[in-house]
């Protein structure tokens, strides 16, 4: 699956991209598949960040890639363990075998349902970008109410692979028909 598809998935059936926090949990992806050379985890973009939201100061990047952000496409992390489980970006659209991983921890999940109403027509809500800083701003609003700041939230896709979707008026019916 390419990135995304691969991080829905995740989402999913399990909890997320895997996060690779030290030499060890790498060394462990690499035990999971090892007949596999390049395969995602949940490192992406740049500034680089994690899917799950979580900080890592750990890179084990190949020297030999570079892994620069060029400021045109996304970029994501994979693990090439045919260079001993180093790490190269790739256009998050590359199709790449992926590892996911389970919190231990019991998991409560939630779903709600939003309505927007936007101000301007030109925004696009679908906008990766848009729904990014619109789960941002939710997830503060969470915490301003005492929510514990560990809060993972997630836009769920519909069949057609949009979050967001005009919403039809509905027809009043006229007085004399009721």
């Amino acid at each position: 699956m390419n990135w995304t598809e691969a991080q829905n998935y995740c989402r999913e059936h399990h909890t997320d991209l895997a996060s690779v926090r030290n030499m060890q949990e790498n060394q462990m992806v690499h035990n999971l598949v090892p007949s596999e050379s390049l395969v995602w985890i949940g490192l992406f973009s740049n500034p680089w960040k994690w899917s799950d939201g979580s900080e890592s100061l750990f890179r084990n990047w190949n020297p030999l890639v570079p892994h620069e952000f060029d400021g045109f496409s996304k970029k994501c992390v994979a693990v090439d363990f045919s260079a001993d489980g180093q790490w190269e970006t790739l256009d998050c659209n590359v199709k790449s075998a992926f590892i996911c991983y389970r919190d231990v921890v019991p998991v409560s999940k939630r779903v709600v349902k939003v309505r927007l109403e936007k101000s301007s027509s030109s925004l696009d809500l679908n906008d990766p970008v848009v729904m990014e800083n619109l789960l941002k701003k939710i997830k503060r609003r969470l915490e301003d109410q005492g929510l514990n700041d560990d809060i993972k939230l997630s836009w769920k896709k519909q069949s057609d692979g949009k979050v967001f979707h005009k919403e039809e008026k509905k027809t009043k019916k006229r007085r004399d028909e009721l």
